[in-house]
């Protein structure tokens, strides 16, 4: 019983270690792809209807030395949520999402808004808590590398399992934004295309909300 429990600490540390370094590895690889590339996924979440998920980069500025990139997220089809486009400029890390530079927003018809001031730092501190390309990575171990078949075709991943949400997801370099699928108990995520050639999917002058910065 002594040893067992003078051995069982070193164990939990060895498994931890593993867990954190599969996790940096997860997330080195989700990587945001150059300028008009894009991935567009079926998704499948619990409580709402199937609907079209597509990521894409959509430009790209400097700010203050520091070079920054427009991502789209865009949905369509979701009957209970309405279509919606967020843009965010961010670095290039998924890593990075929580420094997040500025936000524009359409939800359906509605006029497109810019979120800044207050509003820009409150969506700062959930981008830094929470978002779905870094939650595939939390709390993962690696499988190892396996074929999978999604509507977009066969691709051969890296498979990360995460025993403690019960999820599943692969990734390949070969994908923009690398992520071919993502299983869990509430969601389903799988490829459908990818491709080049994205561009904004707003198309007039944001309105301000949330005051000055």
């Amino acid at each position: 019983m002594n040893m067992i429990a003078h051995i069982l600490p070193s164990v939990l540390v060895l498994i931890m270690a593993s867990v954190v370094q599969a996790q940096e590895a997860c997330i080195d690889q989700i990587k945001f792809p150059e300028v008009g590339r894009w991935a567009e996924y079926h998704a499948d979440f619990k409580g709402k209807d199937p609907y079209t998920m597509r990521y894409a980069v959509i430009g790209g500025e400097t700010r203050e030395g520091n070079g920054l990139k427009w991502l789209e997220l865009r949905t369509v089809g979701n009957k209970k949520d309405g279509d919606v486009v967020y843009q965010m400029l961010v670095p290039g890390s998924v890593s990075q999402l929580g420094e997040v530079q500025a936000i524009v927003m359409k939800h359906g018809t509605r006029p497109a808004m810019k979120m800044d001031g207050m509003m820009l730092k409150m969506i700062r501190g959930h981008m830094e808590k929470q978002s779905f390309l870094n939650d595939i990575c939390k709390d993962v171990t690696l499988v190892g590398s396996e074929t999978v078949s999604v509507p977009a075709g066969k691709f051969e991943g890296r498979r990360y399992h995460s025993a403690k949400y019960s999820s599943d997801s692969w990734i390949s370099a070969d994908v923009p934004f690398s992520l071919v699928k993502s299983v869990g108990k509430d969601f389903d995520l799988a490829l459908k295309g990818h491709g080049e050639g994205a561009k904004s999917s707003i198309n007039e002058e944001p309105q301000s909300m949330g005051g000055k910065r």
